[in-house]
């Protein structure tokens, strides 16, 4: 009999032992899938990233592409070399006539490398205190789109300083471009302190279409676009916007109708340029060698940070100045 009793207890407990293991091992898979549901909940580097890229393109940089020549770039820096124009065909005379255009200067674009970032104490991310670290990548996704549209305007701000030279040795808008490497004669592309009105307007487009190349020869420029920073905001609209002559009673046609302005907040000052958009891209290059990117590390065994940053890496510049007239006034 008892034999009997304890082989039955021994059956009863089996189930309720099975059941305990069961249940246990369930537990445990359950804290796992809630372990791992709680880890994609305060992953936030997708989120930050999304908002670092929402903020960089907040601003659309208003010169490249339009002004600027826009190029990709697989190396540490590019190299151009700039070579003298061709004359006129000459008529056939039962060979082909062969020119030889003159080496002129070479030039190097040297690529930046621009980083900035933020540090967050890894509490604050597992306490979930979002909305500052949220803030944090909002902020520096707008300083990396802000740097980019400086840059693209630096170009402009910095025409007339003797500090930014080009390859010549001048500044981007000088009365003393030599032609070409081996001739020193000058070529003009400033227009001096003259205020932008309707007169001087056509002064620079005249004189725009008029500066010749290393030959001498016309480069047949157009002035198609009238680049101002903000202090002359409503006056290239008016010179550019009226079918009528600006600033008149009469019905005469407005000639500078044609030309395109291009309002850039960041040019300082009351300077003011007539440029050949066809040949300022490409004449003045932008090279993209990484665009902007976002990152994240974790120092857990030191600092418990974690660490995200954004970088870029570019260059830009001119290769040649006879795609713009400006003047500067005061």
């Amino acid at each position: 009999m008892n034999k009997l009793l304890n082989t039955l207890t021994r059956r009863a407990a089996r189930p309720r032992h099975a059941e305990a293991q069961i249940d246990l091992s369930q537990r445990r898979a359950w804290h796992v899938e809630t372990a791992r549901a709680f880890d994609e909940l305060t992953d936030i580097d997708p989120v930050l990233t999304e908002i670092f890229f929402q903020n960089y393109r907040q601003i659309t940089p208003i010169l490249l592409g339009p002004v600027y020549g826009v190029r990709r770039s697989s190396k540490s820096k590019e190299t151009t070399s700039r070579v003298g124009s061709f004359g006129d065909p000459k008529p056939w005379d039962g060979q082909v006539h062969y020119d030889a255009a003159d080496p002129d200067y070479q030039i190097e674009w040297t690529h930046q490398e621009l980083t900035n970032g933020f540090k967050v104490q890894r509490t604050l991310i597992e306490d979930m205190q979002y909305q500052g670290i949220f803030d944090s990548a909002s902020n520096l996704g707008q300083s990396f789109n802000r740097k980019v549209v400086k840059d693209e305007a630096s170009v402009f701000n910095n025409a007339f300083s003797n500090s930014y030279l080009g390859y010549d040795g001048v500044a981007l808008c000088s009365d003393s471009h030599p032609r070409s490497k081996s001739d020193a004669t000058a070529v003009d592309n400033y227009l001096g302190t003259k205020a932008l009105n309707e007169a001087n307007l056509e002064e620079a487009v005249v004189q725009l279409e008029g500066l010749g190349d290393d030959r001498g020869e016309q480069t047949v420029a157009m002035a198609t676009h009238l680049v101002v920073g903000r202090q002359l905001r409503m006056t290239a609209l008016k010179l550019t916007g009226s079918t009528q002559e600006p600033e008149t009673g009469n019905n005469a046609i407005n000639t500078h109708t044609g030309i395109v302005p291009v309002i850039h907040p960041l040019i300082t000052g009351k300077k003011w340029f007539v440029i050949d958009a066809g040949m300022s891209v490409k004449s003045l290059l932008w090279f993209w060698r990484l665009n902007a990117e976002f990152g994240v590390a974790d120092d857990l065994g030191g600092t418990l940070v974690r660490s995200f940053y954004g970088r870029m890496r570019y260059s830009f510049g001119w290769q040649d100045f006879r795609w713009v007239v400006g003047s500067n006034p005061s």
